[in-house]
């Protein structure tokens, strides 16, 4: 299935500070965004997050897992695991294999790479991100964790555009892949 980096981003192509953290973020709430996220969660089936984001979720939400779909973890390292009921899988190696993994647990619908940016380039690498849709937030930070380190040229292709409140924007993108331009 389609494979979509899902993401909030500053005006100047962060998606956390250089201490990898999300206060400016955090501090707009959610209720202008809740319809969006909704919406979008409503069609994934599967996610897949790197270490430091899953880490993040575990000290937001320690007893409480925030999603209900199987869940793949990027790691190099031994983590804890979630509150019980939480469908997590821990995987290291091959995008190939985890993105396959991930297909069949979306069944029909999408996998959301939740983040970060690292993980989101990784697929794009494997030619596996098909979607980017960035929310994009009314602050610059100035330096910080990159939206899509990416080593090689994308081109996207702009699909919609939602305004969302407090001066945010939703910007939903097709990712072509090298050659396809």
């Amino acid at each position: 299935m389609t494979f979509q980096y899902y993401v909030a981003s500053t005006l100047d192509g962060f998606i956390a500070d250089s201490d990898n953290r999300i206060d400016w973020l955090l501090r707009f709430g959610t209720a202008d965004f809740d319809d969006a996220y909704r919406r979008f969660l409503s069609g994934v089936g599967s996610i897949v997050m790197g270490s430091r984001t899953y880490e993040f979720l575990l000290t937001e939400s320690p007893d409480d897992w925030p999603y209900t779909v199987p869940t793949v973890v990027l790691t190099h390292r031994d983590l804890p695991l979630a509150a019980a009921g939480a469908d997590i899988r821990f995987r290291r190696g091959d995008i190939e294999a985890v993105a396959a993994e991930l297909d069949a647990l979306a069944g029909e619908r999408s996998t959301w790479i939740v983040g970060g940016g690292d993980i989101a380039a990784q697929f794009a690498a494997a030619d596996r991100l098909d979607a980017m849709i960035v929310t994009l937030m009314p602050v610059i930070l100035g330096s910080g964790v990159p939206l899509l380190p990416v080593k090689d040229l994308r081109h996207l292709h702009l699909v919609s555009t939602a305004p969302l409140g407090q001066g945010a924007i939703e910007l939903s993108y097709a990712v072509s892949t090298p050659g396809d331009d």
